[in-house]
Parts: C-alpha cells; sequence; structure tokens
C-alpha cells in the first residue's frame, strides 16, 4: 500500500505542475467501478463494487497519460461469506477525440499491477458457544500482488471549462492472480466498467490586457490578403467549380459518378455540400453516384452546392441521360430477291438495338427450300408435277438475332420461279407392215397401210421422220430377211412415184434388229389376215411403223438405225 501512496503523490504532484503551466491541462477523475470477475478452476464468476481516482496529464489536445487507482470490493460470492477486496495501480497512455466537440470520446491502455485480498470464516469452537449462543469463528486471510492491465475507453461530455461527466466507461480488465487451489489458472479476463466527474485544472491563460492609453492594436491578415481587427471576421471568399458525370448517358441498372472539379478552393476547406435531383435534395456527403435503378428514362440534372465557414456557397450542374430499353429491330434483304429454280440467293440483314448489350449475329428460316448459313437454296422446293405451265412461289425469310435481353426478328420474300416444262412430242405407232414366212414382198395391205395412213401423219407434219424396224421370225433362215423387209417398205415411200408417197430418204430411219423384237408389241391392225394362217411366229415377221413428228425424239426401243439415203433404194421403185 505504501506503493500505491507513492504513486498517487506523484500523480498530483504531475497535476499540480501542469495547472501551472500554459498550453497544457490536467484533470481528476473521480467515480464509481463495477467489475466483473471472470471464473476461475475451482472459483465461480463473481462481481465486485467500488471507486476509482484517475489522474490525468494531456500532452496536447489528443495525447496524454493516465494513472489509474482504484480499488473493488465484494463479501459474498455464490453463498460464500469470502471477504475480497482488489485494488489496481495502472498507467499508462491515453488518445482523445473531438477537439473542438461537447462529446470527447477516448481510448487508452494501461498497464501495472492488483493487490488482492481474502478471508473466509473458520469455525474455532462449536461445542462452546459464546455469550450469544453463536458458534466461535475466526476469519482466515491471504493476500497477493500480480500484474495486470485494462484496455478500453469512453465518453466525456464536458458540462463546464472544468468539469466534465463520464456516463460511460468501458474496459476489458486483465490480471494474473494466482489460483490458490490450481496452480496453472493464473488469467483472469474481467471486465469493468465505470461513471464519474472529472475536474480539470490549468490551460492556456489569456495573456494580459495592456494598458488602454498604450496598447497597440496587431491587425489580422486574412486569407484573401486584407486585414481586419483581431475581433473582426474575415470576408468571406468565393471559389467556382464544375461538375462532370461518367458516364452522361444510362442504360437502366447502370450507375454514373459525379466528378466536381474546384478553382480557388480545396476540397478540405469546405465545410457542407448538397446534392440534388431535379430539384430534390438526394444526398449531403461529398461524393454522389447517381442511380438509373427504378427512374423513367428521361434526361435528369444533378446540382452540387457547397460551401464553408470562410467561403460563399457555389453550385455546378450536370445533366445524366437515362435511356429507355430497345429490343433488336432490324431489317433483311435478299440477292437477288427473284431466282429460279433450283438456284441459290444471298440473305443479309441489319440489326440495332438499345440497352440490351451487343447484337449476336442473326440467324436465318426460310418457309420452304433450305437455309445454309446466310445462303438460300431452292433446290429442295416441291411443284405441281400436273401442272406443266409456269408455276411461282413466295418464300418468306425470316431473321432472328439476340442481345441479353430478348429477341428480334425481320422477314423479306424471295420469288422462285419455275419455267413452263415443255410437253415432250411423242413418236406416232402405225399398225405393223406383216410379211409370209421367208417373204420381204410388201403386200398391198402393208402398202395401204405406208402409202395411206402413213400419209396422213407427213402431210400434217412434212419434217417429221419416218422409222422402219424390220423383223425376221426364229425359224427364218436367211439372215439378211428383216434388212430386206426393212429397206423394201422405205423404197414404197421414198423411191415411188405417181400414186406412191414420195418422202426424202434422208428423214426415213432403217434398222433390222432381226429377231430380237426389243420389248415393241406386236400391232397387226386389219392386215393380219393378209399373210394367211396365223402360226406360232406369224407376230415376229414384220417391219415396224413408226412417224416422230418435228422436235420428237426416235422411240427408245430402236436401235442401230441408219439413214434410208445410204441404202441403195432408188432402183427399188415403188413395188406394184
Amino acid at each position: 500500500m505504501k506503493k500505491c501512496v507513492t504513486i498517487a503523490a506523484a500523480a498530483v504532484l504531475a497535476i499540480w505542475t501542469a495547472s501551472a503551466q500554459e498550453g497544457q491541462k490536467a484533470g481528476v477523475y473521480l467515480g464509481y467501478d463495477y467489475v466483473r470477475f471472470d471464473s476461475a478452476s475451482h472459483v465461480s464468476a463473481f462481481t465486485a463494487n467500488g471507486g476509482n481516482a484517475q489522474f490525468v496529464f494531456n500532452f496536447n489536445h489528443t495525447i496524454g497519460a493516465v494513472a489509474d487507482l482504484g480499488a473493488v470490493h465484494n463479501n459474498n460470492s455464490n453463498g460464500i461469506h469470502a471477504d475480497t477486496t482488489i485494488a489496481n495501480f495502472l498507467f499508462g497512455p491515453r488518445l482523445t477525440l473531438g477537439h473542438r466537440s461537447r462529446f470527447k470520446p477516448y481510448f487508452q491502455v494501461l498497464w501495472g499491477g492488483v493487490y488482492a485480498t481474502s478471508s473466509v470464516p473458520v469455525l474455532v469452537n462449536e461445542a462452546n458457544p459464546d455469550i450469544t449462543g453463536q458458534p466461535i469463528t475466526a476469519r482466515v486471510g491471504a493476500s497477493q500482488t500480480a500484474f495486470a492491465m485494462t484496455a478500453g475507453g469512453g465518453l466525456d461530455i464536458r458540462l463546464g471549462k472544468q468539469v466534465s461527466f463520464r456516463p460511460i466507461g468501458l474496459d476489458y480488465y486483465m490480471t494474473r492472480l494466482q489460483n490458490l487451489r490450481t496452480a496453472g489458472d493464473n488469467n483472469q479476463n474481467n471486465l469493468r466498467y465505470s461513471a464519474g466527474l472529472t475536474f480539470w485544472f490549468g490551460g492556456e491563460k489569456a495573456a494580459p490586457q495592456p494598458p488602454q492609453a498604450h496598447r497597440q492594436v496587431q491587425m489580422k491578415t486574412c486569407p484573401d490578403g486584407s486585414t481586419v481587427s483581431p475581433d473582426a471576421a474575415c470576408p468571406k471568399q468565393s471559389f467556382s467549380m464544375s461538375l462532370t458525370a461518367a458516364p452522361s448517358e444510362l442504360c437502366p441498372g447502370e450507375t454514373a459518378r459525379l466528378a466536381p472539379s474546384f478553382a480557388g478552393v480545396s476540397p478540405t476547406q469546405l465545410s457542407y455540400s448538397s446534392w440534388s435531383v431535379d430539384g430534390q435534395k438526394v444526398s449531403q456527403v461529398g461524393s454522389y453516384e447517381f442511380q438509373s435503378e427504378g427512374r423513367a428514362p428521361g434526361t435528369y440534372t444533378v446540382k452540387l452546392t457547397a460551401g464553408g465557414d470562410a467561403f460563399n456557397p457555389a453550385s455546378a450542374e450536370t445533366t445524366i441521360t437515362v435511356r429507355e430499353y430497345r429490343p433488336p429491330t432490324g431489317t433483311v434483304q435478299a440477292s437477288p430477291a427473284q431466282i429460279r429454280a433450283g438456284d441459290k440467293s444471298a440473305v443479309s440483314s441489319n440489326f440495332q438495338g438499345q440497352c440490351g448489350g451487343p447484337i449476336q449475329a442473326a440467324t436465318y428460316e426460310a418457309s420452304e427450300g433450305t437455309m445454309q448459313g446466310d445462303q438460300f437454296d431452292s433446290s429442295s422446293m416441291q411443284w405441281d408435277a400436273s401442272n406443266n405451265a409456269e408455276q411461282r412461289k413466295s418464300v418468306t425469310i425470316t431473321a432472328k438475332a439476340a442481345d441479353n435481353r430478348s429477341v428480334g426478328s425481320a422477314n423479306t420474300a424471295i420469288e422462285v420461279v419455275r419455267a413452263a416444262v415443255a410437253i415432250p412430242v411423242m413418236s406416232v405407232r402405225l399398225p405393223d407392215v406383216l410379211f409370209p414366212a421367208g417373204n420381204s414382198r410388201v403386200n398391198n395391205c402393208g402398202k395401204r397401210i405406208l402409202l395411206e395412213q402413213l400419209r396422213a401423219y407427213y402431210e400434217r407434219d412434212s419434217s417429221g421422220t419416218v422409222v422402219l424396224v424390220g423383223h425376221s421370225s426364229n425359224d427364218e433362215t436367211n439372215a439378211r430377211l428383216a434388212q430386206e423387209r426393212a429397206s423394201n417398205a422405205a423404197a414404197v415411200i421414198t423411191a415411188g412415184t405417181g400414186v406412191c408417197l414420195s418422202i426424202p430418204a434422208t428423214q426415213v430411219q432403217v434398222s433390222a434388229p432381226g429377231a430380237d423384237q426389243n420389248g415393241v408389241s406386236y400391232e397387226s391392225g386389219f392386215c393380219r389376215s393378209s399373210v394367211g394362217p396365223v402360226g406360232p411366229n406369224t407376230d415376229m415377221r414384220r417391219v415396224e411403223v413408226w412417224f416422230v413428228p418435228s422436235g420428237g425424239q426416235l422411240p427408245s426401243s430402236v436401235t442401230n438405225a441408219q439413214s434410208a439415203s445410204t441404202l441403195s433404194l432408188g432402183s427399188r421403185g415403188c413395188p406394184k
């Protein structure tokens, strides 16, 4: 305890010295303490009440030193009549904030020691009570000194120039008292609450006023260069500023940062600022971000007004445009826009949107035919096979392009034209010219076919071609019999005069496949009986007669045909 008295005396001496010095300030705090001591092995947690005194020495408005002396007491811990007193003597630095404010929060870390003493009643003689009838007891106690520290802070509220009220001081309170029952459990993590008053001494002293007759007024120089009397306020300065937004155009959900620029003042010299959007205040902090979310499309005016104790207020404004979302829209073109059936056309498109992000490359679809990338192919289109006239179809091409929110489309048409289909000119099959077995002479019935029926076709189309195909039966041994039959039939229509038909030999084709019928059926007409009784090979001994109109093609069954002009038919004349 002598050590505590010595420390307290030293603290009081320091305060007395500080109070006599200009520009320094010292204080004495007196207050109430409430401590919650943490439990240890075999010792339950308990609370204690008491008081403490703090001696404060401030080096300046922020940094100071503190001496903390106090004691708390408890006489009943969880039903045990233990008389416990714990005193602390701590020292360390303090950090105080709010120089110009009535409210001064502080933070401190203190180190030092703790002195603890505790005693409990012990039964001495239960058999012989005292004169009151109570058993005779005695108290057994122990004490120790150990390391301690606190870390925490509080709030001082200035009530006057010399007095401050502390409604709360809260510290982490660590002690290293030995647990007598368990030697290894020596650290206690406690909590201390305090409240009280601080009395301040010293501080800056006002300079003595010189006699009125001899006082010389020292003028004050203002920031703008002008001078005023010490008691007069300097005239407020003016400054200018500008305001920019980045970016100045926003899509829904985007943010613009407002950046002010100042001329004639530093932002740190300004004490207040006010932001407004279209005249409505939105913020009073130094920076502001314009949010487009939830705002209707349009142009907004953002204004900043700022000023300070030594500066006249100034303002600046800028505009920000919130754009509306527009889905992709565009056009699609086909080149060429009209093609023939089976041809291709190149397709291109152009899409634009707003506030939906990048627009992807367009894809194409066709109502008929196929799309291969950006090429339309009409070769797979279906047409009416029964209609040989010109046919036209309009194919719809749809282009689709997507942004991050939706898909836009555009259409165009391609006209596909299928040309008229020419009707093939068909060859005309006349009745066969028939021959008896082993004979190649054209009989009268055959002449009627060649000179009457064939004449009718030739007179209608004199540029047509006559095809004569000679055959022989398997039982005929003359290999040239089929050729002779076809040649004699050709002579009837090329070498004759008078009633005989005369067709230019260059318009007559002759073929002689012999016994090979080439799949052509037997066509006897009215001449079947002109060759005698019908035998098993009668239908093979014949000459096929065909008339091919202008532009027509030879029958597919005709092979190895040659022009009658290459044969010696003039000497045969028109057979009788």
